[in-house]
């Protein structure tokens, strides 16, 4: 009778136990891969709200302000701008997001900071107010440039010369085009909108030197893209940014300080962009009665 109550007594053996654990293991690490889909998934979702959130602020720093703003070079969220002959020009073309400026966060879901890239004529007071540049849309203080404006005599309408493709108000005339009068209201002239109805792209003219936003297909989402907004999504803070490797084809395009970028819908480390268009500036504009 003890050796039978000794046999019911006996404990699991290492094999056992090592069984076992290595069962644990495996369930872990299986509760693991889920947890961090789950998690993945729900900072994907997070971000793409965050992005709508920051082009919704755009869009109403553009309704109160008339310009948007430059990015932030010093990492105190606000735009940073140089003076250069009475002319507000923006420090660098490429900075981190203006967040308080914006009234959004000053991270995305990842907790790494925005990317900011605006146009890069908006660095040169040649350029940043000037009606017939697209940088215009940046401009916020000094005096007015209409350096390439024209307007057709047979149809009172304005255009802008576009050398770079050889287009100009002529070819819509039958007679020669002057130069004339400001189209932009009277009223401070010193202060934005500085840019029009007129300001590229328009017609078969589109600027100079527009950022461009293409999907994975290569087909442009935005003509005349004048400020992008990147998230470098869940491997922002892993990944090279400085020398610009260790991403995917997309994500080395986004960060290789060109104008060129790729809205990326798919991947695990994805990137996520906004972006401002010309157009999008002269609808705001229109809505509050400025743009005429």
């Amino acid at each position: 009778m003890n050796w039978l109550n000794r046999d019911k007594q006996r404990g699991f053996s290492l094999i056992e136990i090592a069984i076992g654990l290595l069962v644990l293991g495996l369930l872990i690490g299986s509760f693991s891969g889920v947890f961090k889909l789950f998690f993945d998934s729900n900072h994907k979702l997070e971000e793409q709200v965050n992005m709508e959130r920051i082009e919704k602020s755009l869009n109403t720093f553009l309704l109160v302000n008339s310009y948007i703003p430059c990015p932030d070079t010093d990492g105190d969220g606000h735009e940073d701008r140089n003076t250069v002959s009475g002319i507000e020009v923006c420090a660098d073309r490429e900075g981190a997001l203006p967040f308080n400026d914006l009234g959004v966060e000053e991270n995305d879901a990842w907790g790494n900071p925005y990317y900011y890239r605006v146009h890069q004529r908006a660095e040169s007071a040649t350029y940043v107010n000037d009606i017939c540049e697209p940088a215009s849309v940046l401009g916020r203080s000094g005096p007015r440039s209409k350096a390439d404006l024209w307007m057709c005599p047979e149809t009172n309408l304005y255009y802008c010369a576009d050398i770079s493709s050889a287009q100009n108000c002529n070819t819509a005339c039958s007679v020669a085009c002057t130069n004339t009068t400001d189209p932009r209201p009277a009223t401070n002239t010193t202060l934005p909108p500085f840019f029009h109805l007129v300001t590229p792209p328009y017609g078969s003219v589109p600027g100079s030197y527009n950022l461009t936003v293409t999907g994975e297909d290569g087909v442009q989402k935005g003509e005349g893209v004048v400020a992008v907004v990147v998230s470098w999504g869940a491997n922002g803070g892993t990944v090279n940014r400085d020398a610009c490797s260790g991403g995917t084809v997309s994500e080395e395009e986004n960060c290789d300080d060109d104008r060129n970028f790729i809205d990326t819908q798919t991947g695990e480390n994805r990137d996520f962009l906004a972006w401002v268009t010309v157009n999008q500036a002269k609808t705001a504009i229109i809505l509050t009665g400025e743009l005429r």
